[in-house]
């Protein structure tokens, strides 16, 4: 989730009396009601009317959620409002900067999806009011309880220094202070006001302002850690380097890495490369990857480059649950996620693999260079499936229902410029109508290749149903408008005696032209809309920015025992690819600019 959602709640009035419940929301319904369920009771303190307006934050598996509550005295007069996102961007300390927001995008009755940089001006810190002396002298009892890792939940007195504490405790414990951050492995949570006498539990380090707790002391033992910790933070400026204090904790974790988006689960990983994996053919499992100390550099080198870092999703336990991402997916920088969609038979597998052999053959055009960066991933789809499909004109099993898998992933770099990862990844078609774990896909994809399978022109005027999906996966999500896509017309070469099909075919490959981009376009688009099949053009229509192309993977569709009869002759595969690129940002060049509308 790369967005933040929006929902209010209020009190209405219904057939059974008043109620208070959601009156607007920008997330799914099936998802507001998932996600109603776990924060119901922190939406309000007393039902009577309590303290105007106080703040919850918290994490709920894939969800942070902070709830703004205006709660004056007079009973039905309650409201609370939601900002819901992944806990990697919706962090306590952006939770305390927009306490004091008033919720924008609002048009009419109508919340609107927000972005990080859309609520970028309305930032406020609390650096200054951190530092304060009544801060100060609460954030180190406060600290020494946190340090002691013994309670899940600590309580204080409501206080006005409640949101500075905060945000000091947070700076402290996020390693800001010292070069060796004090981190702890539970998720955190915090309420500025409570009232209630019995308030419900909540899992991790949860930090409560109650009118009914007494004074926090300092813990005996972390006491003089705390202490020095603070003044650290008290003497430093904002931004400015300070000495590192002593480790706070016994075990000094590894410094964190970038954070990088799970495309299976869409779990944020930080990935500080703390354990590694390799894949054991013998054992046909993943098995803890052991390097001596005593390794060279050249052999830690060659250790690393089969790699692999281990993900289990927030939602995900047991044995067998956790999936694995090679270890160069994520040194590269965030990859640009790219997901083919379309129904089982629609060629979308022949085409991904067409990409790869194409680029095997000959690159991706001139001023572009690219590398396999998962060397044993990228070589052993090469050997099983690329050089089959293009040396002996071997069919391409469909992709196997249930997973999400990654196909390859290679660095692309302009001339003269950096590099950026490009992960390929292919979902089985039903997959995206019925498996939760492919819909959460589309939450950390950066673009997506739609595939219209010419086959099927003119049988079902609705269109393919995967389509509609995904495109209502990602309006109820508030990502439609951020997506990128490429829709390709596969198996172009049933269409090959007709225009302006037929002319398209006979123009290059590799060519980043945006002229001839839009030109490819608007003859597509006009073609499909002869053709009555004007559902197949939605994501054209509904996404950010999106082209249409021509082209083949094969080259011909006659098949008899699994093999192409005529061989395997792929036309124009990279041009989408090409193009999907330079909607996202990978290709900076002013010609990539100009692609797509």
């Amino acid at each position: 989730m790369s967005i933040l959602h929006q929902v209010t709640y209020g009190w209405q009035r219904l057939a059974t009396g008043p109620a208070f419940g959601p009156t607007a929301s920008t997330l799914a319904p099936d998802e507001l009601g998932r996600l109603h369920r776990r924060v119901e009771h922190w939406l309000r303190t007393d039902p009577g009317g309590s303290c105007e307006v106080s703040h919850f934050y918290g994490v709920f598996g894939r969800h942070a959620v902070l709830v703004r509550r205006e709660q004056p005295h007079g009973g039905h007069s309650a409201l609370a409002r939601l900002l819901v996102s992944a806990p990697a961007l919706l962090t306590p300390r952006l939770a305390l900067e927009v306490r004091d927001w008033q919720w924008l995008g609002v048009q009419g009755e109508r919340l609107l999806p927000l972005t990080r940089r859309g609520i970028e001006p309305y930032r406020v810190g609390l650096a200054a009011e951190s530092r304060s002396p009544e801060a100060l002298a609460q954030l180190v009892p406060l600290l020494s309880h946190v340090l002691a890792g013994e309670e899940d939940l600590i309580e204080l007195p409501p206080s006005e220094c409640a949101y500075p504490l905060l945000w000091g405790l947070d700076a402290i414990v996020g390693g800001l202070v010292s070069d060796e951050p004090v981190r702890t492995d539970r998720p955190p949570a915090f309420e500025t006001f409570d009232d209630r006498a019995r308030p419900p539990g909540h899992p991790g380090l949860f930090i409560r302002f109650s009118e009914r707790a007494g004074t926090l002391a300092a813990h005996p033992v972390y006491d003089s850690v705390a202490g020095r910790l603070v003044a650290d933070y008290a003497r430093r400026a904002n931004g400015a380097p300070m000495p590192s204090s002593p480790p706070a904790r016994p075990a000094a974790p590894a410094p964190a890495g970038p954070l990088v988006p799970c495309p299976i689960c869409a779990a944020t990983l930080t990935w500080d490369e703390r354990e590694l994996y390799r894949y054991d053919r013998g054992e046909g499992a993943y098995v803890t990857l052991t390097i001596p100390d005593s390794a060279s550099p050249a052999q830690r080198a060659v250790l690393r480059r089969t790699a692999f870092v281990r993900c289990a999703g927030p939602e995900e336990a047991g044995p067998g649950a956790a999936h694995y991402l090679p270890l160069a997916y994520g040194q590269h920088g965030t990859p640009s996620v790219y997901g083919f969609v379309g129904a089982t038979n629609s060629g979308k597998t022949h085409l991904l693999i067409s990409m790869i052999a194409q680029l095997e053959k000959h690159g991706l055009g001139p001023g572009l260079s690219h590398q396999a960066i998962s060397l044993a991933g990228h070589q052993s789809l090469v050997d099983e499936q690329v050089s089959p499909f293009l040396n002996d004109s071997r069919v391409v099993e469909h992709t196997r229902p249930g997973a999400v898998g990654l196909v390859d992933i290679f660095m692309v770099r302009e001339a003269g410029g950096g590099g950026r990862p490009v992960a390929l990844f292919d979902v089985a078609g039903g997959d995206l109508l019925e498996i939760e774990s492919a819909r959460r896909f589309l939450d950390v994809a950066d673009g997506l290749i739609f595939v219209v399978n010419a086959a099927d022109l003119g049988r079902d005027e609705l269109g393919d149903r995967t389509f509609a999906t995904v495109l209502e996966l990602l309006q109820a999500s508030g990502r439609l408008a951020e997506l990128s896509t490429a829709i390709v017309l596969g198996k172009a070469d049933l269409l090959r005696f007709e225009d302006p099909i037929a002319s398209w075919l006979r123009q290059p490959d590799r060519v980043l032209d945006p002229d001839s981009s839009l030109r490819e376009s608007a003859d597509v688009y006009a073609y499909l809309q002869a053709r009555h099949a004007d559902a197949w053009t939605r994501p054209y229509r509904e996404c950010r920015r999106a082209t249409f192309h021509v082209a083949s993977a094969a080259g011909s569709d006659t098949v008899a025992d699994k093999t192409f009869v005529r061989g395997v002759r792929p036309c124009r595969v990279l041009n989408p690819l090409i193009a999907l690129m330079a909607m996202t940002g990978v290709l900076t060049s002013p010609e990539a600019r100009r692609i797509g509308i």
